[in-house]
Parts: C-alpha cells; sequence; structure tokens
C-alpha cells in the first residue's frame, strides 16, 4: 500500500519518542519522509526518474534505524510500484534493457516476495526477457542460423511455457535445422505442430508442404536406393 501525506505523517508521529539519543533518529525519520513525499508527488506529475531518486534517497535515510523496519519495508513497496511503471515505460519506449535494468531493481527490494507487487514484477520480467530472447532468435533464423533460433526460443519456452508465438518460432526454426541435417520427416512433423498451434497462417501451410514434397522425395529415393542395394545383392 502506497503512503499517503497524512499516513506518513501519522506513522511518523507514532515514532516520536522523548528520550535522550531519540532526537536524531527522529530527524533522520522526518527526513525520510520528506523525501518519500516528494518521491509520490513527484511520480503523480509523471517525473519518474525524479520519484526513484527521492525514493532511493528516503530508504537509504531510514533503512539502517532498527525501530523503523515497518515503515522502510512500506517505502520498498512503494518504490517497487515506482520502478514497475517506470519500467513499463522503458518497454513502451523499446528500451528493453532499461525496463529489465528497472525490474530486477524492484525484485531486489522485496526478496522475501512479501509485497503485493512483486508477483507482478516477477511476471512483467519474465515476459520482458521472453521478448527479448524471441526477437534474437527471429534474428538469427533470418540470418539464416536455425539452430542458434532453437537455442533462442528454447530460452523463452522455459521463461514461459505457454508462450504460443516462441512454440510455433521454435517449430520453424527446428524444422529448418532439420531440413539441413537432410531430415525432412522431422521437418514436417515440427511443421504439422506448428500448423496445428496457427491453422490460420498460410506461411506455415506453405512451408509444411515444401518440407512433405522434400520427405517424400527423400522417402522414394531411400526407397530406389534399397531395391538397388537388395538386387546388387542377388
Amino acid at each position: 500500500m502506497r503512503f499517503s501525506h497524512l499516513s506518513v505523517l501519522a506513522v511518523f508521529a507514532a515514532f516520536i519518542m522523548v528520550v535522550p539519543g531519540a532526537q536524531a533518529a527522529a530527524s533522520v525519520g522526518d527526513q525520510a519522509d520528506e523525501a518519500e513525499i516528494t518521491a509520490l508527488d513527484l511520480e503523480k506529475a509523471g517525473n519518474l526518474d525524479g520519484a526513484i531518486a527521492k525514493h532511493r534517497e528516503a530508504i537509504k535515510l531510514i533503512e539502517p534505524i532498527a525501530k523503523y523496519a515497518k515503515k522502510t519495508a512500506t517505502f520498498k513497496e512503494n518504490f517497487e510500484l515506482t520502478l514497475l511503471n517506470a519500467a513499463t515505460a522503458k518497454f513502451n519506449a523499446k528500451d528493453e534493457a532499461g525496463a529489465t535494468a528497472f525490474l530486477e531493481e524492484a525484485l531486489a527490494q522485496d526478496p522475501a516476495g512479501k509485497f503485493g507487487v512483486t508477483k507482478k514484477v516477477k511476471e512483467s520480467l519474465a515476459a520482458v526477457k521472453a521478448g527479448a530472447l524471441n526477437n534474437e532468435g527471429v534474428a538469427l533464423l533470418k540470418a539464416g542460423n536455425a539452430a542458434g533460433a532453437v537455442e533462442k526460443f528454447r530460452a523463452v519456452l522455459n521463461l514461459d511455457p505457454d508462450n504460443k508465438p516462441a512454440k510455433i518460432n521454435c517449430d520453424v526454426a527446428e524444422s529448418e535445422a532439420a531440413l539441413a541435417a537432410g531430415d525432412p520427416a522431422t521437418a514436417v512433423a515440427k511443421l504439422q505442430d506448428a500448423v496445428n498451434l496457427d491453422p490460420s497462417r498460410q506461411f506455415l501451410k506453405d512451408e509444411l508442404a515444401k518440407a512433405q514434397t522434400a520427405a517424400d522425395a527423400k522417402a522414394a529415393a531411400d526407397a530406389k536406393k534399397a531395391a538397388d542395394d537388395a538386387k546388387a545383392k542377388k
């Protein structure tokens, strides 16, 4: 839950203690509260970079003070949500590396996974990494490196086993690798899987037809060779 200005003041008031040595801690807590309030205001105004800097400042001030542990956790949860929003902005701007960096920093705020936002952060990080790997795989496939593309697509599926585009891309890449290795029958099986996943894509049907033609030709050639070998042994 994010702090409102009133809740920040209420929490801070609850921590004020009139005992020797408490004045310095209270002063630091006051500074941390002010930085946190500024961070929330900056984010509301659309200044995510400024908000991130202020969140960091607030946490750096308050985290070393043991009695503020609960408030520190709240500040970190606020910060994690701000980082998630900043990562979304980076991703929308096609900056996958920047989005990944923010999401990884967000997860570092909650290594135990106690905050409500952490699940969303983990899902977002997996999606961003999967998207980057998928793009790398497509580039390798276009460059004729089917084996390298297969590795990338399998890495995507390790992150997201239900990623349908990656499954199809992996089937296509594996079919091309099989054709290059002289195994059109495997290529046919892989492309049939791809067609089953998306029957509407004509490209997949065309590739399946080509692989089937190659498989039929190989089967005929293998049968002829077997017959010729049998005759030669007689």
